[in-house]
């Protein structure tokens, strides 16, 4: 039994393995049973339409991720300071938590053409649509993190007469980061959501703005090729968050056990 699981192989092999035979099956399947199709490419079609711009699609990239990626960051400092916000003034939490739910609730789509009509078109607009899509999930999770400290430890920081930083920053903010990172490897995807939704109503570059006119102009390979780097996208910030993750908490739980699963 050893040997067999000493035999297995890495994860990451694995899905690589399965992604490569999905994508054979894939191409197959449409090459001899679909020949005529129009609404679903081959995976060659779509790696043909990624070939055929590339400094194109590299721009595109960009101007999705510099989108994303600040508003990301302005959300995580706007969920992160209102958490402390709420935690250090307790009559405040149900306030803060109502104003995020009311941001939250609002579909995205809905609210976008109004943030455009407030802030004009331009990188203002896909970035705060870009905050709207990750502030709330950070919101809630900084806020239950801060809130989740063992009643020993509190007691014991007492006896030991520590002061209300000692406490924050030894107890509250350990406590917290496993809550918070949760939430950010979440709101990175969901960054590059609000991102390509902002470029639909107010931008004239951007996966989202290829999305639009793909879509209108039926270039089917062109804009599952769009989707495909959006989904990359999305998936980079994730995986960039889970590494930032392990680096920082690597006395946490759930990293230990995912650090034994890779090395099992």
């Amino acid at each position: 039994m050893t040997s067999l699981a000493r035999r297995r192989p890495p994860p990451a092999l694995t899905a690589v393995l399965v992604l490569a035979g999905f994508f054979a099956f894939w191409q197959v399947a449409l090459t001899v049973a679909a020949p005529r199709r129009t609404v679903i490419p081959t995976p060659l079609a779509i790696v043909d339409a990624l070939a055929s711009q590339p400094s194109a699609w590299w721009s595109n990239v960009v101007a999705t991720g510099h989108a994303a990626i600040l508003g990301f960051a302005i959300g995580c400092l706007l969920a992160v300071g209102l958490a402390l916000v709420a935690i250090s003034f307790r009559p405040m939490e149900g306030a803060v938590l109502r104003i995020g739910l009311a941001l939250y609730a609002a579909p995205i789509i809905v609210v976008a053409p109004l943030v455009v009509l407030w802030l004009g078109p331009g990188l203002q607009t896909r970035v705060a649509i870009a905050v709207l899509a990750c502030f709330f999930g950070i919101l809630v999770n900084a806020i239950r993190g801060l809130r989740a400290v063992s009643r020993e430890s509190t007691e014991m920081l007492h006896v030991l007469a520590a002061s209300p930083a000692q406490m924050f920053w030894m107890v509250r903010v350990p406590s917290s980061l496993p809550y918070v990172f949760s939430a950010l490897k979440v709101a990175a995807a969901a960054a590059v959501l609000g991102a390509i939704i902002g470029e639909w109503v107010g931008a004239d570059r951007g996966l989202g703005v290829v999305l639009y006119y793909s879509l209108f102009q039926f270039e089917v390979a062109r804009l599952w090729a769009a989707m495909v780097l959006c989904t990359a996208l999305a998936m980079a910030g994730y995986v960039l968050v889970g590494v930032a993750e392990r680096r920082l908490l690597p006395w946490h739980e759930s990293v230990r056990i995912a650090r034994l699963e890779a090395k099992a």
